[in-house]
């Protein structure tokens, strides 16, 4: 990705304190997770600008590098965490006002999956649409993920049946997920997925596919 659109002391510093902590979170905050939200926000963010909405590209990819760094203080509540520690960051400070960092913070408060309100600024939509894993692969492949290093009491069939009923809760057509963008590519994934549950069989089938593969056939 193209990196124009930012400073060069920033992303330096971004690069240096920021990016690197994502090496230490679980796989489904990882350094891949990093690269994939902040490519997102800023190709969501271009998007926009297109559609005639003013967004700063060098913000929007800050709210994505900082969304998660909450899981250092644990993955429950991670992203009042995350906001917690945008307040707090003397380096950010060097770049940004009071203000600025200030709706930074309620950005990464805002990507929640659980959220309960509707982001308060073009910049936590962003990130939250950004995070919602908007490809079937990786909707599907977080969950395992997760599973495979937290459960380690299941068996292969409890993984499959696990991660298909935590899916259709979360993406499903009735699931407490919510989009706020009119994004056509995130669109046509939403409806990809909701298409794959409605065939429970077949959904489980290709959950099984990448559960062998992630699991390297080790869990039976």
């Amino acid at each position: 990705m193209k990196t124009n659109f930012i400073r060069k002391d920033l992303l330096a510093y971004i690069n240096s304190e920021i990016r690197p902590q994502y090496k230490g979170f679980d796989k489904a905050h990882s350094m891949a997770h990093y690269k994939f939200v902040t490519s997102n926000c800023v190709e969501y963010g271009k998007e926009l600008v297109k559609q005639g909405n003013d967004v700063n590209l060098e913000i929007a990819y800050v709210v994505g590098a900082y969304h998660d760094v909450g899981i250092s203080k644990g993955r429950e509540g991670h992203a009042k965490s995350s906001g917690t520690i945008v307040r707090s960051d003397v380096g950010l400070k060097k770049f940004y006002d009071k203000e600025t960092i200030e709706m930074i913070a309620q950005a990464v408060e805002d990507h929640s999956s659980h959220l309960e309100y509707e982001p308060r600024s073009i910049y936590g939509k962003i990130v939250a649409d950004a995070d919602r894993n908007n490809t079937m692969y990786l909707v599907f492949s977080r969950p395992i993920k997760y599973g495979i290093k937290n459960e380690s009491f299941r068996n292969r069939e409890s993984h499959i049946n696990r991660v298909y009923e935590f899916v259709n809760e979360k993406f499903g057509k009735n699931g407490y997920v919510k989009y706020w963008l009119n994004i056509p590519q995130t669109r046509k994934e939403q409806e990809a997925v909701w298409n794959l549950l409605d065939n429970e069989e077949m959904c489980k089938l290709y959950i099984a596919g990448i559960f062998d593969e992630v699991s390297k056939g080790k869990i039976k």
